[in-house]
């Protein structure tokens, strides 16, 4: 019910229901190929980039993650900023936001997936190791594009989502969600995820899903022998600081918390 392409009054009331609302066809196909082919010709060469992740797969490392992929794409930042997306950003939040972060994951043939979690709810230490309650430092209202640049289906390793609502059933606040979470990687601890209900999100190129921060989310392993390539953007309402985005990624830098906990993997 839910994978369905919604007229413009629908879009609004289900992701008020649900947290999260799929838009079949709301790019053209040949505008997602062009950043697909664009990132795919940059990575041939071998950058060295503090924003680069790998994984291991087969005893061969891989590119598992690209964050601030936008400044790495024009296309994709083109995309990002566009008039289309801050329009239906609008639509949803009733407010104006700002780019908070951008990132794309490859997740090649055999490529791990992320256990169940909840967006910017854990505690971290900055550059003077003094803790910080995750995203609340930057905002209080997050919301996250995802953009297939493949068909994402369940056998190469599509996000699974649940509803904003059943978040309550782990904790009603920051504090008590952070609480229900394995400390040593920030994922929900397996009792509560048993009091959680998924919804697999398959997507083909072109098809874009919002959803709110609050949304408990994961994705398995790729079982396909292609690739499965997704960009995501989250976006959040201003604060004082003056570049949100610049922060945020400045302090993932300096951040002391260990790479296991920035990268939530899968195993």
């Amino acid at each position: 019910k839910y994978n369905k392409f919604y007229d413009k009054d629908d879009i609004f009331h289900f992701y008020n229901n649900f947290g999260f609302v799929v838009i079949k066809k709301f790019f053209n196909k040949k505008l997602i190929e062009n950043v697909k082919k664009q990132i795919l010709n940059k990575i041939k060469y071998k950058i060295k980039n503090n924003f680069f992740y790998y994984e291991k797969i087969n005893n061969k490392f891989k590119l598992r993650r690209i964050e601030k992929v936008s400044d790495f794409s024009i296309n994709a930042k083109k995309i990002i900023n566009s008039k289309k997306i801050s329009e239906m950003l609008y639509k949803l939040k009733k407010k104006n936001l700002v780019l908070f972060k951008d990132k794309l994951n490859f997740k090649y043939a055999g490529g791990v997936g992320y256990l169940p979690h909840i967006d910017g709810h854990f505690i971290w230490k900055d550059k003077l190791n003094v803790s910080q309650q995750g995203w609340k430092k930057y905002s209080n209202n997050f919301i996250n594009l995802l953009i297939p640049l493949d068909n994402a289906n369940r056998k190469n390793g599509c996000l699974y989502l649940a509803k904003k609502e059943d978040t309550k059933k782990i904790g009603p606040n920051f504090n008590k969600i952070v609480k229900k979470m394995n400390a040593d990687t920030y994922t929900i601890k397996n009792n509560y995820i048993k009091k959680l209900k998924f919804f697999p999100i398959e997507l083909n190129s072109g098809d874009v899903c919002f959803f709110d921060w609050h949304c408990a989310h994961f994705s398995k392993k790729n079982n396909s022998k292609k690739s499965r390539m997704m960009f995501y953007a989250t976006y959040c309402s201003k604060n004082k600081l003056k570049n949100i985005r610049k922060t945020y990624y400045s302090d993932k830098h300096d951040s002391k918390n260990s790479n296991k906990k920035k990268s939530l993997l899968y195993n």
